[in-house]
């Protein structure tokens, strides 16, 4: 068998993977403390845990990427010593990473050929991977550039290269924070298929629905140390579950809610008649009317790529409309001020080198200066005081935002953003993308609770459950267009999801 084939594991007694009594460090921060984890073959283990629990750290150390300051790894029953990702990838483990790791500008036969040794013949290359594609149930074009590929598209590139590496173990690291809804049945095909094949898959997920649909047994890290090793997800609630991985009850939202207030006030946000293109060019909003009013929550659902992003943005005032008008509080979005959570806050909102501090700084209306500096002093003060009233419990000051998790990065883009009480309007795309579950209800209660100041906030979410539980209406987009608005104590999935294909409601 060459590299640029694939063959299904041998199914055997001994785990594919495990580490026993994994520690590692940085600085004072134990972020794993003694580990227990395996996976075998023919198996999905999910991990899961709050953000900063160990799981990031774990999976690091797996794949050579730190080295660990006790402990071993063992790869079919032997031990191994890690040195970097080049060696994990040759003793069989692969690893999709959240943040897709692709060339845009090549296609996909060219980006598999990045990941072999050598220099693989393109034209031999891409009959394989179409051969593997075709194995596995990814449906993916060889030829075809990444650039124009939906995020689903490449993370079954990601899962294509970690396959024609010969990986017996595939790790993804919260493959489903990036999809629509449509996608993840897809991906869970995917997995499935490849568990039956003999593969050992470990999934990072936050979501215990996930866990359910795809896992044959879960492992709970918690403060760096294992709570719940290699169960059976089947014996436990959602509430034991939920307990083991923050260390007390997650309660329920508030049923009730105030209703909005009365009176002739202008609305939060208007859209009239908008039509805006998009970065490549083609027009993505089509004739958009919507308007969100102050004290309610208008909740926005879509397959991926439906206009969501360009609706954020020119609500925001971030993109030039081309036609139609946008008012914020009845006047300019810039000129009222919108607190936003951006839907990539890497790509959108994170500045290499600067640190917790000097993001929340950039999201002041005016930084506090002293003379011609800035007043460091009370930047602090202030970055403490919206840590404290937010309770999302951000990264250390210190620390470089561009250096953190995802989930961690959120939480300093939502404690900034939802921090504010001087906004009239909330823009929150995919708010919880990536945070466990503790941090997804007290980001929800956050919504609600700038609702009940009286903000107008508009949120856009993958999750049609999240979106049911928050929002005061739901506005569905199908190909740049709203498509419908509904009550959302009146809404249901299959509804939504009716709307979201381009059919009636």
């Amino acid at each position: 068998m060459t590299l640029t084939e694939t063959a299904t594991p041998e199914i055997t007694e001994k785990p594919l993977l495990a580490v026993r009594g994994l520690t590692r460090r940085f600085g004072e921060v134990l972020a794993n403390d003694a580990v227990d984890f395996d996976v075998r073959a023919g198996e999905v283990h999910a991990l899961v845990g709050e953000n900063g629990a160990g799981k990031s750290t774990l999976l690091k150390l797996v794949y050579g990427l730190h080295r660990p300051d006790a402990g071993e790894v063992h790869v079919a029953g032997e031990p191994v010593r890690m040195t970097g990702p080049a060696q994990a990838r040759r003793l069989g483990i692969g690893m999709v990473f959240q943040d897709l790791r692709l060339v845009p500008a090549l296609t996909v036969a060219e980006n598999v050929a990045l990941a072999l040794p050598g220099r693989p013949r393109l034209e031999r290359l891409t009959r394989r991977i179409a051969e593997a594609a075709a194995e596995h149930g990814l449906a993916v074009d060889p030829r075809a550039r990444v650039a124009h590929l939906s995020i689903g598209e490449r993370q079954r590139v990601e899962i294509l290269k970690v396959l024609m590496t010969g990986s017996r173990v595939v790790i993804l690291d919260e493959p489903t924070s990036v999809l629509a809804p449509q996608e993840v049945g897809a991906l869970f095909e995917v997995i499935g298929r490849l568990a039956a094949n003999g593969y050992g898959v470990v999934i990072v997920t936050h979501k215990l629905n996930e866990v359910r649909a795809i896992a044959d047994r879960v492992t709970v890290l918690r403060g760096g140390r294992v709570v719940l090793g290699g169960v059976d997800p089947a014996d436990y609630g959602d509430a034991e579950l939920i307990e083991a991985m923050v260390g007390r009850a997650v309660p329920p939202l508030a049923g009730e809610r105030p209703e909005p207030p009365e009176g002739d006030h202008p609305p939060a946000l208007r859209l009239a008649g908008v039509g805006a293109y998009g970065d490549s060019g083609v027009l993505r909003l089509r004739d958009v009317d919507l308007e969100v009013r102050p004290g309610e929550i208008v909740g926005v659902a879509g397959v991926a790529g439906s206009g969501q992003r360009e609706l954020c943005e020119v609500a925001c005032g971030l993109r030039p409309v081309a036609s139609g008008t946008v008012t914020v509080a009845g006047g300019d979005p810039l000129r009222a001020g919108v607190a936003e959570v951006p839907e990539d806050p890497i790509a959108d909102a994170v500045v290499a080198g600067l640190d917790v501090t000097e993001h929340i700084a950039l999201g002041l209306p005016q930084i506090p200066r002293r003379r011609l500096n800035v007043d460091w002093r009370r930047v602090a003060a202030v970055r403490d005081a919206l840590n404290e009233r937010v309770g999302l419990r951000m990264a250390p000051p210190h620390r470089r935002v561009a250096e953190l998790s995802g989930g961690n990065i959120q939480r300093v883009m939502l404690t900034r953003a939802l921090g504010r009480e001087d906004t009239a309007l909330v823009v929150a795309a995919y708010p919880s993308r990536g945070l466990d579950v503790a941090t997804t209800r007290r980001t929800q209660e956050l919504l609600l609770e700038r609702r009940n100041a009286g903000a107008g906030v508009l949120v856009v979410s993958e999750d049609l459950d999240e979106l049911m539980a928050v929002s005061d209406r739901i506005a569905v987009m199908y190909d740049g267009r709203v498509a419908g608005i509904v009550r959302a104590d009146a809404a249901d999935r299959q509804q939504l999801g009716r709307l979201m294909l381009g059919g009636a409601a």
